[in-house]
């Protein structure tokens, strides 16, 4: 089956587009994250509500290549029967940079129409990776932000 994949092409250099998918997370994902996100052996937690995963960072290599693989996850959709569908699949991300600017072509190695949350998941990638060709493009993309709590 066809895993979900998708490429953007910004005039930046690929160590700023590196630089976005290793150090910016927080600015085009979600904001509610923690841990390091770097180099390879990093680990980190993002959140979007009470949807969590855990990732690995188990390939990274500067201005190239950026693999994560999930290691937990909980999706919260009460219509999953496999709320951990993510754990197991591996983000790969592939820069490369000519005259033209640089790409960045996303695959995510295990999103395919044969998982349940697909669709939901396919959506989700569309809107990020749109946040992250804005924050690479404008310096401003559309994370999930994590909800503030206000204290009287």
């Amino acid at each position: 089956m066809n895993n979900y994949q998708k490429s953007i092409t910004v005039n930046k250099s690929a160590d700023e587009v590196y630089a976005a998918i290793t150090r910016h997370i927080a600015d085009w994902w979600s904001d509610d994250l923690n841990g390091t996100t770097a180099r390879t052996g990093d680990q980190y937690d993002i959140a979007f509500g009470k949807t969590k995963k855990t990732f690995s960072i188990i390939e990274a290599v500067p201005n190239n290549r950026v693999v994560w693989r999930c290691d937990k996850a909980h999706i919260d959709m009460a219509a999953l029967t496999n709320k951990a569908e993510w754990v197991g699949t591996k983000l790969i991300w592939t820069i490369s940079a000519d005259n033209q600017g640089t790409t960045l072509n996303f695959l995510h190695e295990g999103l395919n129409p044969g998982f349940e949350c697909y669709n939901v998941c396919e959506a989700g990638w569309d809107y990020f990776i749109d946040s992250l060709h804005a924050f690479l493009t404008t310096g401003s993309g559309t994370p999930y932000r994590k909800q503030q709590v206000v204290s009287n």
